[in-house]
């Protein structure tokens, strides 16, 4: 265990219940074919309560991605639209009051999968069709006024996933790859993009497809091949973790003065399938939570949060010939081990986090 990142430690009773729960953790579903519905209302562990922040919103559906900007709270709305854009899909970006409160309702050509707010330039990053056809939407939370940029031919051949802003420079999960006829993602994983004045975005590749890594936990050296990159997000100590969903692990991109092996994999325990993670940034506060397929956001809270903890959003655990299917649920995800904890279960999909300093 590695004292220098809080986030390796774990609290509060989660061993309980992910015992009681039964879960052997070997997630056999695919994420996005949900497990089966839950069959009852969702549930916190010990610790924790859970409150819905905003219900089904009329006109729009499918909420996922999740971006605290000051004091609102702006959710985008995937609508069930094509993830390549196909279809005339278009999305809602709602802006919410921290009570839950509708304040304004936007709406951008695609499907919506990636929400960040770049605190340096004052704007609202919206990032659509993950799957190929990507555009990007700046969104001025002020003003309400939007910019549309596109991209040219990806160097990977899909779309774009999430946003990481750091030290000047911003950062694209490059998702759905085209994949070589043995199946490598020949293309960037991870990359840097620049906006132009012409209203077009240059990327560069920062991670390739099949980089080679370190294995957190046992520190033998692995060559990956990131079939799925998908969610991202800056760790509190400023590395960039990205979820390659389709194959159960997490990867860290670190920091160039980190001490650590320069790239490091963290396999999900049972090739468990994540989506997004988010890290507590205050002892109070509470961590929001889009549960896709219900239209609801809901709202965890704690009397005390453990700082630099992460959390994420799980598919569940498929049922197997000795244990029952476990549903969807967010938990605490230990970092050096790649096993979530619950810490609040029986929810039907949930997609986005973030947490909200109090």
């Amino acid at each position: 265990m590695r004292a220098s990142n809080p986030a390796y430690f774990l609290g509060r009773p989660a061993a309980a219940a992910i015992l009681a729960l039964g879960l052997a953790v070997s997630s056999q579903a695919s994420f996005g074919a949900d497990t089966t519905a839950a069959a009852t209302a969702p549930t916190p562990t010990t610790g924790f309560t859970l409150s819905t922040f905003a219900g089904p919103l009329a006109g729009s559906s499918q909420p996922d991605s999740i971006a605290v900007v000051g004091a609102t709270v702006w959710v985008g709305y995937g609508n069930t639209g094509n993830p390549d854009g196909t279809g005339g899909a278009k999305s809602q970006i709602v802006e919410y009051s921290n009570t839950g409160t509708v304040l304004r309702v936007l709406t951008v050509a695609g499907h919506n999968d990636g929400l960040r707010y770049d605190g340096v330039n004052k704007k609202l990053w919206a990032l659509q069709n993950e799957d190929a056809n990507a555009n990007l939407v700046l969104i001025d939370p002020t003003t309400a006024a939007t910019e549309l940029f596109t991209f040219g031919k990806p160097l990977h051949g899909g779309g774009y996933d999430d946003i990481v802003f750091k030290d000047g420079y911003t950062y694209l999960s490059a998702s759905n790859p085209t994949l070589d006829k043995n199946g490598n993602n020949i293309g960037p994983a991870i990359v840097r993009a620049v906006l132009r004045q012409n209203h077009t975005v240059d990327v560069y590749p920062v991670m390739s497809g099949t980089p080679e890594a370190v294995n957190f936990t046992f520190g033998t050296p692995t060559r990956l091949n990131l079939t799925d990159p998908d969610s991202m997000i800056l760790t509190p100590w400023g590395d960039l973790l990205l979820d390659d969903q389709g194959d159960g692990q997490l990867v860290l991109l670190r920091a160039s003065n980190s001490n650590e092996p320069p790239i490091q994999v963290i396999p999900l325990q049972g090739g468990m399938q994540i989506d997004d993670t988010a890290f507590v940034t205050a002892n109070r506060g509470y961590l929001l939570i889009a549960d896709r397929n219900s239209n609801t956001i809901y709202k965890l809270s704690s009397n005390v949060w453990q700082v630099g903890t992460a959390f994420s959003a799980s598919t569940g655990v498929a049922a197997s010939g000795s244990t029952p299917a476990v549903p969807a649920y967010v938990g605490q995800i230990d970092l050096h081990s790649g096993v979530v904890l619950p810490a609040v279960t029986n929810l039907t999909s949930p997609h986005g986090l973030a947490f909200v300093a109090q």
